[in-house]
């Protein structure tokens, strides 16, 4: 997730920077001029040519068109048929055409991915282009938000709809792609230091620092609020966590969890389970837990099984039923 946020950020920076100097030297040949009438092709590329008006409302101009919809929306709109339909696709084909699979291999074929943390990573990049805005113009501002809280909103439906329907199975083991995702957040706030520098430097009350002051500011604002961020993420948050106090769950026995979890040590080890069945002959055997299949469980509170299931009801089941009820 850190990789990827970092990488599509820098390739942001770079399409950014090219654009940059392909504008400026566009409208330089041009014949371009800034409010007092100066050539722009008399003024410095940066920081002065970087402020003009013809400047500032081209970059604003194409990193509208690079967010929204091309990052914001088009991205999220094709990613249901290569990650859902084209692998549900291919593998009704694939079961179909070879009978020698079945049983759970047919259904591991028809079942989409599990769950994965990547969406942090799509989320902290269109963070990125957003806040990016600060350093133009107001004109896109509330547009380019809008758009990306209207495409956000589709993209909460579609991973809502995929997590009930689509998704086998999710295994968040710990929490630190969530800490990563935090501890993220500090470089683009950090990003928002730096435009408010870049911005107050003309600003009544601020000094019009040189090319090189400048840079050292907005550098020095950013570092400053990542080391800042990063300080408080970690010293300071954890400070308002729960107190740790009486264990509320401290007489809570495992029979009494393993009735309603069906993913216990015992029923998650196939090598248990082989071992209760051909070593141990235990009756009924310890049986593995695939997900969907818990109603096969079987109690055996003598190793420790006590998860017990009804087969949910289908539409087969019904027509099964009525197959079988006998003809007047």
């Amino acid at each position: 997730m850190v990789f990827y946020t970092v990488a599509c950020t820098i390739n942001i920076s770079v399409d950014m920077l090219t654009t940059y100097f392909t504008a400026f030297t566009i409208m330089s040949e041009i014949g371009f001029r800034t409010y007092d009438g100066t050539r722009l092709s008399d003024v410095p590329m940066f920081p002065q040519g970087f402020e003009t008006y013809a400047i500032q409302r081209s970059l604003a101009e194409n990193l509208w068109l690079y967010a929204f919809p091309s990052t914001f929306l088009i991205p999220f709109l094709i990613e249901p048929i290569p990650s859902v339909l084209i692998p549900l696709l291919l593998g009704k084909l694939i079961v179909r055409t070879h009978p020698e699979i079945k049983g759970h291999d047919a259904e591991k074929w028809l079942s989409g991915a599990e769950m994965e943390m990547g969406r942090y990573g799509d989320i902290l990049l269109n963070m990125v282009l957003s806040i990016l805005i600060f350093f133009f113009p107001g004109g896109y501002t509330a547009g380019l938000f809008m758009a990306m809280a209207g495409c956000h909103v589709y993209i909460y439906a579609f991973d809502h709809w995929r997590v009930l329907r689509a998704i086998p199975s999710c295994t968040f083991a710990s929490m630190s792609v969530d800490w990563c995702c935090q501890a993220m957040l500090a470089p683009l706030c950090a990003i928002m230091a730096a435009c408010l520098m870049f911005k107050s430097q003309n600003q009544e009350g601020f000094p019009n620092l040189s090319i090189w002051g400048n840079v050292f500011a907005c550098s020095g604002a950013f570092i400053g609020h990542c080391v800042v961020h990063m300080l408080v993420l970690i010293y300071v948050v954890p400070r308002f966590s729960l107190v740790k106090g009486e264990d509320k769950f401290g007489d809570v026995k495992y029979e009494d969890v393993a009735k309603t979890v069906a993913s216990t040590w015992f029923s998650e080890n196939p090598v248990h389970c082989l071992r209760s069945k051909f070593v141990y002959k235990h009756s009924p055997p310890c049986s593995f837990q695939f997900n969907g299949k818990e109603h096969l469980l079987e109690v055996n509170e003598k190793i420790g099984c006590y998860y017990s299931q009804e087969k949910e009801k289908t539409e087969y089941d019904d027509i099964k039923q009525v197959e079988e009820e006998p003809k007047l």
